[in-house]
């Protein structure tokens, strides 16, 4: 089969292969897995100095420039003007990518593509549609979009596709009740985790760190981590805290557009003030001195390193996961995981056996989950092996590769469509 990966915000540099967003990362995987029984493009955007096209592991990366897009991304002011509709934003329009998506559309044609695969967004299904029209369109949601927002306009888009992947069971379910014509054609496809997680050599039993890996942003739940961290370390005085990741605040279009969720209530000021976040962090972290390390973003591929000096990993989130890339690899690093019950999570964390799982935004809560951990070493070592387990028996890309095989059997041929 002829495979088409398309997401416009990917950077993918060859034969030097660093990419760090994590739909950057699914992109990759994937295409080299399915480069093994298919022929497969890919199209990242071009970054500095990337050749147009290359072939890498069996893949042809065709990357598209996107400064012309770039520049009409001025437009999203009409969101914050309220010329667009609240449930209807600009990157809904056909406006979004305009350039860049119908560059893929041309390219898809010219090459013969018999299957499209979208990761995100919606608004490119009707102009591959249209230049493809015997195409089948695969739509992989990672986020809450399709499912906040307007029901009627988002059902339209998807009725012209053949499949739809969610990343969890839990935002699968939420397309499915929310848009009963494409229930049958939707599916939970799990992310994976690069085999080198699972080669790290982790003493959880002999460290006093707990780890957190993800953006400071305030629905990853970073202040009510500090916040319980303080309580932990009253009783536990070698207890550290490290804290790994950017400084970046996603819109808050994307984690809670409506104000439904009351718990980001207590945090929606922060939203579009990334330095008032990063000072409240530092605010609430600066009784405890050196032994909170706010230590920066770091590429994917160094991580390892963090989760090998740890004894306990943390992603106390707020927001309703869509996943959690970070949970998996610290499961397969071989450490016990602290996290909230909530989202895609349970999905992920076995409670009692591969980590706990507590309430969202109760720093109590997930204060006495870290104490349990902290004082029992033994049952962090259990745990992390438990994990370890679990990450290589379900959250592999090989093994999500093969059943992505099988559900794009389950689309339609294009000859049996213009019958």
């Amino acid at each position: 089969m002829r495979i088409g990966l398309v997401y416009p915000h990917s950077v993918i540099p060859t034969p030097e292969v660093n990419v760090q967003d994590a739909l950057a990362i699914c992109m990759y995987e994937m295409t080299r897995r399915l480069a093994r029984h298919h022929e497969v493009v890919a199209y990242p955007r071009r970054g500095p100095g990337d050749a147009p096209e290359s072939v890498h592991e069996g893949v042809t990366f065709h990357r598209i420039d996107v400064r012309l897009d770039e520049l009409l991304s001025s437009f999203k002011v009409l969101d914050r003007l309220g010329l667009t509709s609240s449930d209807w934003p600009y990157r809904f329009t056909p406006l979004y990518y305009r350039h860049y998506a119908r560059a893929v559309a041309l390219d898809l044609r010219r090459r013969g593509i018999e299957l499209a695969h979208l990761f995100g967004n919606p608004s490119f299904i009707p102009v591959i549609r249209r230049h493809n029209p015997g195409i089948r369109i695969v739509l992989h949601c990672h986020d809450h979009a399709v499912v906040d927002f307007n029901r009627e306009r988002m059902d339209a888009l998807l009725r012209q596709t053949d499949l739809v992947l969610a990343c969890s069971e839990f935002l699968a379910e939420g397309v499915r009740q929310r848009y009963p014509s494409v229930a049958g054609q939707t599916h939970a496809l799990h992310n994976g985790i690069d085999p080198r997680f699972l080669e790290v050599p982790s003493a959880p039993e002999a460290s006093d760190q707990v780890l957190f890996i993800g953006r400071l942003s305030p629905e990853k739940g970073v202040h009510v981590l500090i916040d319980a961290f303080a309580r932990v370390a009253r009783d536990n005085p070698r207890a550290s805290l490290r804290l790994v990741g950017p400084a970046d605040l996603a819109p808050k279009q994307f984690v809670d557009p409506f104000g439904r969720d009351p718990i980001f209530a207590r945090v929606a000021a922060f939203y579009g003030q990334p330095g008032r976040f990063q000072d409240h962090l530092k605010s609430l972290a600066q009784p405890l001195g050196a032994r909170v390390d706010f230590a920066g973003p770091r590429a994917n591929a160094e991580i390892t390193h963090d989760l090998g000096r740890a004894g306990i990993f943390c992603f106390p989130s707020i927001w309703q996961e869509p996943f959690g890339m970070p949970l998996i690899e610290a499961m397969a690093a071989g450490l016990p995981v602290v996290a909230t019950r909530h989202g895609a999570f349970p999905e992920i964390v076995v409670h009692g056996e591969t980590g706990l799982l507590v309430e969202r935004g109760d720093p109590e809560a997930l204060a006495a989950a870290l104490r349990q951990l902290a004082n029992d070493p033994e049952r962090r070592v259990r745990m992390g092996r438990e994990g370890r387990r679990r990450a290589a028996a379900r959250f592999t890309w090989d093994g999500a590769i093969a059943r992505l095989e099988l559900l794009y059997g389950t689309t339609t041929e294009p000859a049996r469509r213009a019958a």
